[in-house]
């Protein structure tokens, strides 16, 4: 048990908002700790600013004070650097020509708007295809093959199956974008496939055989 665990658990029961009803036998059960080791946090935790309590009917009515909001602020920001730093996938790969399956694929209203729903952005009807290189590039592809990213279904249409999407927040460059896994694709596993709001080769003034890094933070869980 540590300072952070017993803020959230207060947290989640609206201490930060208000004062709230604490039964110490019911949180030390929840978090799997005695009565008296609660007891403990909640004397050590006034004490040293994080907390305010007051004798309630049932127990003690607890609120988080400034002081205690602002270390969990900076706990949810230390966190989300070193999770930031840990999840990110940078792949780096040339930019090369397709077949036009992107701009065709992509032009279908049903992509559209299954990816603005999911994305929250209509995609440029055309994909940035990414050829790689080197074998760290091919490793990180895996990475993202091996994790759930965000699903855009498929469909049928005029009797024909339109394969589901797994779709990767990333930037290339800076700008907005998402990297795709088709569930069908006639690409090999060397080619990443990029989509964005914007018309990425005029955006970023690409020409086929340009270096592009494309950095992803893909969701933690895998597939």
């Amino acid at each position: 048990m540590n300072i952070l665990e017993i803020m959230i658990y207060l947290g989640r029961r609206g201490a930060l908002e208000r004062y709230c009803a604490i039964s110490t036998p019911k949180m030390g059960s929840e978090l799997i700790i005695s009565q008296q080791s609660v007891s403990r946090w909640l004397i050590n935790l006034e004490r040293d600013g994080m907390i305010a309590r007051k004798e309630g009917i049932r127990g003690y009515m607890v609120q988080i004070t400034p002081a205690g909001r602002a270390y969990m602020e900076r706990m949810k920001d230390e966190l989300g650097v070193i999770f930031t730093h840990i999840g990110k996938i940078s792949i780096v790969g040339c930019v090369v020509s397709g077949m036009n399956e992107g701009k065709y694929y992509l032009g279908q209203k049903e992509y559209q708007e299954r990816i603005r729903t999911v994305m929250g952005f209509s995609p440029f009807p055309g994909t940035l295809n990414v050829r790689l290189r080197k074998p760290e590039d091919y490793q990180s592809k895996e990475r993202l093959a091996a994790l759930s990213g965000i699903e855009v279904g498929g469909f049928r249409k005029a009797g024909r199956t339109f394969g589901s999407l797994k779709c990767f927040r990333c930037t290339v460059q800076g700008i907005e974008a998402a990297a795709i896994l088709p569930e069908r694709t006639h690409y090999g596993f060397q080619m990443l496939e990029i989509i964005s709001p914007y018309n990425l080769r005029d955006r970023l003034h690409l020409s086929d055989g340009d270096s592009v890094e494309v950095e992803v933070i893909p969701d933690v869980h895998t597939a």
